[in-house]
């Protein structure tokens, strides 16, 4: 076949692109969904009394900081991942914040072990953590995996990241209104549902966002 004619054919019944807006403006867009969602539960839910308490003390904010900072960096890093040729500096960005998140929490920890001796590691069951943080966390996550479903899909990191975005934004949202417990306590539920809610949604990355071959997009 001639290449001129090979050529026409293959570009015949190419479908128009639309090119995607910058990562940045997506998670500009993620949030604008997000948010009021988010807020919404806590609205429901009902503040928690001792608030405005907790927002004077330096520790918590700083835990604070750090949730909604892995959940920035990590939704921005999902929306930049599924952008073909992405540097993959990008998509290790939401280790920083994920570990200060950590850290933050394990100082708490020592800091109860030494003010309190071991009554601060008593461990108590606190069930509500996971479904709030799904409940809170079911339309950041759908937003999200919407978003990344408009890329090109070429790994699975856009769906870990993008979990854990919309998981730590849950969070962030489900310590303005549960009552404040042990570090140690923080860490196993709170911390821990966040970790369960962004694995369940990983493993499922094969049906929210089917990784697609280089070659012959839909």
């Amino acid at each position: 076949m001639d290449t001129h004619t090979l050529i026409d054919a293959l570009v015949a019944d190419l479908i128009p692109v639309r090119r995607l807006f910058p990562p940045t403006l997506r998670l500009l867009g993620w949030l604008a969904v997000s948010i009021p969602a988010v807020a919404t539960v806590v609205a429901l839910q009902g503040v928690r009394s001792d608030l405005a308490m907790r927002f004077a003390e330096p520790t918590f904010l700083a835990e604070q900081a750090a949730t909604v900072a892995t959940a920035l960096v990590a939704g921005w890093a999902a929306l930049a991942g599924c952008i073909p040729g992405t540097a993959r500096w990008k998509l290790w960005a939401p280790v920083a914040p994920l570990c200060a998140w950590m850290v933050g929490l394990g100082h708490q920890c020592w800091s109860d072990w030494v003010r309190v001796g071991t009554a601060g590691m008593m461990l108590r069951p606190d069930w509500m953590c996971l479904p709030d943080i799904g409940i809170a966390g079911a339309i950041p996550a759908l937003a999200i995996v919407i978003a990344i479903r408009r890329g090109a899909g070429l790994t699975s990191a856009p769906v870990l990241w993008g979990s854990l975005a919309a998981a730590a934004l849950a969070n962030a949202g489900l310590r303005l209104f549960h009552a404040e417990d042990a570090a140690l306590m923080v860490i196993v539920w709170q911390f821990g549902s966040v970790a369960l809610f962004t694995a369940v949604l990983t493993l499922l990355r094969r049906f929210l966002a089917p990784i697609r071959e280089l070659y012959g997009l839909p």
